[in-house]
């Protein structure tokens, strides 16, 4: 069972944890985060879902995303998924933007506070985590825009709002 996740009001104010499970099937106001990687080339690193994923199985995300652990601000957050993810740590994350959404997927409700961050680096990371990730790859913009609009159902809700709002 993973870690409590931090429940937070209309005003992204903690108001208590749960578990993801119970803030999806509730509709609990929780927050994420979400790191996109660019590279020297213009190119962006997206991350595979592995097919047990219990939320957008098989689909392409960002390149790092998460949950906010209860008692956790945001840029720890997102330090820490960076590290459990893709092994990456010691860089300099650079907050984008945030906003919040309410969006359903099949019987799960999402009612988000999300902040971006960006990351540039050029290396490819090799060390994944493990039954969550199953690969990782280099895209350039447009075709990730491309993606996004022509295959929706192969990307996260995630993946989708970010590029939507700060790569348009």
């Amino acid at each position: 069972m993973s870690a409590p996740i931090q429940i937070v009001d209309e005003q992204d104010k903690p108001a208590g944890q749960a578990t993801k499970q119970e803030a999806w099937a509730q509709g609990l106001r929780h927050r994420v985060i979400r790191i996109m990687i660019e590279n020297d080339r213009g190119e962006l690193l997206l991350q595979h879902r592995s097919p047990t994923k219990d939320i957008f199985p098989n689909c392409w995300d960002n390149s790092a995303a998460g949950h906010v652990d209860a008692g956790e601000d945001y840029i720890t957050a997102a330090t820490r998924e960076l590290q459990e993810e893709l092994g990456i740590e010691g860089v300099e994350l650079k907050e984008i933007g945030d906003y919040a959404s309410d969006e359903t997927w099949w019987e799960h409700r999402f009612k988000r506070f999300t902040h971006v961050y960006r990351l540039h680096y050029n290396q490819t990371p090799t060390k994944l985590e493990e039954g969550k990730i199953d690969n990782v790859i280099w895209m350039p913009l447009d075709k990730v825009k491309k993606l996004v609009k022509e295959h929706p159902n192969e990307v996260s809700d995630g993946l989708r709002q970010v590029i939507d709002k700060y790569y348009a």
